[in-house]
Order: C-alpha cells, then sequence, then structure tokens
C-alpha cells in the first residue's frame, strides 16, 4: 500500500474532508502556489468523470467533468441543485505513474474519480494524485498547468455515465474486499506485509495460503489475480499456492487474470503452469512429498 503525502492511504473509503489537516495543507498551498496552480486546487475531484486523456511527450491535456451539489434554502424549503462544469487541463513536464495508463482505463461509463490531492513535489513540481474507481491510483508529476473552467448541462454526464463499462483490477468500487478474510483481502490490495501477516498468523490464527473464503469463493491467489497485484501473487506463489485452485466458479487463477485483463499476475502464473512442479515452503511439491 503507497501513501500519499499528507499520510492518507491510496487504498480507503476515506475522503479528503474526513483526512485530518488536508484542509489546512490547501489552504497553504493555495497560498503559495501559482495562480494556475492554485485554480487547479480549487476543483472538486469527487466524482468526477473523465472526457479525454491525451499524453503526448512530456505534455498531457485531461478533460473532465465534475460535479458540485448544492443545498439551496428557499420558500418552498430546501432543494438540491447540480452544477456541472467542465475543466480542461493542460500539463507540462509531466510524468505519469503508472506510465502506461491507457485512455481505456479512464474513459468508461463506470470511472470515476473517488478523490484527489495536490501537493508540492520540490524541484518536480507539483503533484495531482486521484484516486480513480475501477482503475486503481494515477498520478500526474507536472512543471506547469494550464486550467479552464466551462459550465455544462446535466445531460453532458448523463452522455459520459452511458459510455460502456470498463470495470476491472483497482481496488474500489469492489467493495466485498473488505468483507473478505485477512489473507484475501491483503492479497487483493497488494499489501504483502497484510499478507505475510495474515500467512503467518500475526493478530489472528495462521491461514493457509489456499484457504478458500467462503463468502466470495476466492483464495488469496484468486483475489491477486482479480486486482492484477503481481507482487501479492509471487509471494504466495513462494509460499506454496496452487497455481490451478479452482475458485467457487471453477475458474483457477490464471483464467481469472485472463478475463480480468491482470497482465502482470496471467504473466506470473503461465509460468507458474509451465513448471514441472511448484515448491513448497515445507519441502514439498504439488506432485508429492
Amino acid at each position: 500500500m503507497r501513501w500519499s503525502h499528507v499520510n492518507w492511504p491510496s487504498v480507503g473509503y476515506v475522503s479528503l474532508e474526513d483526512v485530518d489537516g488536508y484542509r489546512d495543507h490547501l489552504a497553504r498551498l493555495v497560498l503559495d502556489a501559482p495562480p494556475t496552480v492554485a485554480a487547479l486546487a480549487s476543483v472538486q475531484w469527487r466524482e468526477a468523470e473523465f472526457v479525454a486523456w491525451e499524453p503526448e511527450g512530456d505534455t498531457l491535456r485531461a478533460v473532465l467533468v465534475t460535479r458540485n451539489d448544492e443545498v439551496l434554502d428557499t420558500p418552498e424549503g430546501l432543494w438540491r441543485r447540480w452544477n456541472h462544469a467542465r475543466v480542461t487541463l493542460r500539463f507540462g513536464g509531466v510524468a505519469l505513474d503508472p506510465p502506461d495508463t491507457e485512455p481505456l482505463d479512464l474513459l468508461a461509463g463506470d470511472v470515476h474519480v473517488l478523490r484527489g490531492e495536490l501537493a508540492h513535489v520540490g524541484d518536480a513540481g507539483w503533484e495531482l494524485r486521484l484516486l480513480v474507481s475501477p482503475t486503481g491510483e494515477v498520478v500526474i508529476v507536472f512543471v506547469d498547468v494550464a486550467v479552464e473552467v466551462r459550465s455544462v448541462d446535466e445531460s453532458v454526464r448523463t452522455d459520459l455515465e452511458a459510455r460502456p463499462a470498463h470495470g476491472w483490477h483497482g481496488p474500489l468500487a469492489d467493495g466485498w474486499l473488505e468483507w473478505a478474510t485477512p489473507a484475501v483481502r491483503a492479497a487483493g490490495h497488494g499489501d504483502v506485509g497484510g499478507l505475510a501477516m495474515a500467512l503467518d498468523g500475526f493478530a489472528c490464527e495462521p491461514a493457509d495460503v489456499d484457504e478458500v473464503d467462503q463468502r466470495w469463493g476466492f483464495a488469496p491467489l484468486h483475489a491477486a489475480a482479480w486486482f492484477d497485484r503481481a507482487d501479492a501473487a509471487a509471494v504466495l506463489l513462494t509460499r506454496g499456492a496452487r497455481p490451478d485452485l479452482a475458485d467457487a466458479e471453477g475458474r483457477t487463477p490464471l483464467v481469472l487474470a485472463e478475463e480480468r485483463g491482470a497482465r502482470q499476475v496471467a504473466a506470473l502464473l503461465a509460468d507458474a503452469a509451465d513448471g514441472p512442479s511448484h515448491d513448497r515452503d515445507d519441502g514439498t511439491t504439488d506432485e508429492g512429498p
């Protein structure tokens, strides 16, 4: 699990408003930042949807539709109004993480921003960190930015939501993971340390590396495949996890990885399947002692 500059995790359901100290951080940043970066800090990221994602060399053009809900006190009572804006961002001196972020990961009907964080990163410039559901975390490090904001009709957002769904390998909005067993949950989040503690029995009963979560029908290796967590999958394979173990629907981790487009884990599992046997920590193999 990676941690951000203001100490909240990249995986979770915490909003910016709930993070202790973030408002003060943002207020200081807006006072010290150039006007364009201050304008970027004013964007309401939550529930924003991508319209365009166009990286080219060290530049990036990104367009989002944002929503700012207002509750108005009228003579007829309280009334909620949705204000929508088209935000066009042009970044210069850009470095992306992950560097191979594809438009497909962002331009689908089920993709939206859960929260955003802006921070100064010294000589490298500025960093905009977005948690995008269900894609994962996208980080834009940049030197300069131009921001253009225009009001749009609510129908623009409705059209964006009608795009084909993408729905794969990100930490959210697959909320079932939060209710899984510790080993499955850690594998799904790619939390290698938490996975080791779950398997070794730290603060809980030791978990079998192939123990299937009865609620969801997944073993830890299936969860790693579902979310394309290569580091967690490597740990599980080292500890003797069976790459041929079927989930509740009869799918092996490799089949699941291929269905989900989890390329990193699929490659690991394909290599494991090519081997004549799979070593376990106790000195045995899948072929027997």
